[in-house]
């Protein structure tokens, strides 16, 4: 038979709150930071790009 406590049911559910809010932080920073390597990807590759062109 499942042991069942309402006891705590509060702080468990603010616990995950917590997980969730925490886990979409990182994945929008993850984001963010695939956006940053891509832009910068981008930037070397114009620079690349002018710099044959000069030579």
């Amino acid at each position: 038979m499942a042991n069942i406590d309402f006891r705590d049911i509060g702080t468990d559910i603010d616990a995950m709150r917590r997980r969730a809010r925490h886990a979409g932080h990182v994945r929008r920073a993850q984001a963010m930071l695939v956006a940053a390597g891509l832009a910068t990807c981008g930037v070397v590759a114009v620079a690349a790009v002018l710099l044959t062109n000069v030579i």
